[in-house]
């Protein structure tokens, strides 16, 4: 094992707010934020998480620095994309995504004129995985859905009206749905596995880099439209003392009450982290918190070896 692969198991629990905006969009449902119809809590993929710490890799280090990438706001197509590697190898090597998330692969290395199977590929197991994330509450979709764009003839560029706003002049326009929650607090349960890093590759560095950008991920690549309105509060990642241990997912250990009817805010929830700081006593946390959520670092503090991020 090299000194810069991970040697423990870990385990991530990542918490952030969304406020008059789209979590995560359905698009077999018109868009609308995902929802547990009995439970009314608010659903967020894994993708999403995902999304958001891809783009802000390909703002900064470019294209190739990960395996599923965009173009133009298209998925670049796999079979494309292995034809700028020589090796599986030197695809893992440059794609953090794909060391940390594992990727599926079109198979490589046949000779022209040789037969291949649709769709035959091999596929990595990445040793970080998240969980679908939910609210930690009841979630309110907003009550104004329709939105207006407006064009005038001879314009390329729209803007958008409220839908009560009458139009002038030689102007078309077409009624839209605009999807929303008014107010949703987030949470995430993720796993590291270090024997699985030993398969793609993955190092500390690639673990402190997703880490150390995830929060400025979710504050810079939702800045859009629909997504504007997230803001993390809290990452914590557990590293126990026991080399292969995992607890399991720690938002079980989160108690959470509704102090008004209609959440609208932080502030209309009572949240109680007491179990979940007594049980990562004695572990290693590297973490961060909000001004908000202070609070729960400086308790982890006290009964942890804490590690403060960025690091």
């Amino acid at each position: 094992m090299s000194t810069n692969s991970p040697s423990k198991n870990s385990e991530i629990l990542l918490i952030y707010e969304v406020k008059m905006a789209n979590p995560n969009g359905d698009p077999d449902d018109e868009n609308r934020p995902r929802m547990d119809p009995k439970t009314k809590t608010n659903i967020v993929t894994d993708v999403r998480i995902k999304r958001f710490f891809r783009d802000l890799i390909i703002e900064r280090e470019g294209e190739n620095a990960i395996w599923v990438s965009k173009v133009d706001g298209k998925i670049v197509n796999a079979t494309n994309k292995i034809e700028k590697f020589q090796t599986y190898e030197d695809m893992l090597k440059s794609c953090i995504d794909a060391r940390l998330f594992g990727a599926t692969i079109p198979k490589m290395g046949r000779k022209k004129g040789e037969g291949k199977e649709k769709g035959e590929s091999i596929s990595f197991t990445g040793p970080l995985q998240l969980t679908w994330g939910y609210s930690l509450h009841k979630v309110d979709l907003m009550d104004t859905r329709s939105i207006t764009s407006t064009f005038s003839s001879g314009r390329k560029e729209g803007s958008e009206r409220e839908e009560d706003e009458e139009t002038t002049g030689k102007e078309y326009g077409t009624i839209g749905k605009d999807y929303r929650v008014y107010y949703s607090l987030i949470a995430f349960y993720g796993a590291f596995s270090y024997r699985r890093a030993l398969k793609t590759n993955a190092t500390k560095e690639d673990l402190r880099k997703f880490e150390n950008l995830l929060w400025d991920a979710i504050l810079s690549q939702s800045v859009t439209r629909s997504k504007i309105g997230h803001y993390p509060h809290i990452y914590m990642r557990v590293e126990w003392n026991e080399q292969d241990k995992f607890e399991g997912d720690l938002r079980r250990y989160i108690k959470v009450k509704e102090k008004k009817d209609a959440v609208r805010s932080l502030e209309d929830l009572e949240l109680d982290f007491s179990q979940l700081i007594a049980k990562v006593s004695g572990a290693t946390v590297y973490g961060r918190c909000s001004q908000e959520m202070n609070f729960v670092c400086d308790k982890l503090k006290q009964v942890a070896k804490f590690i403060s991020i960025p690091y």
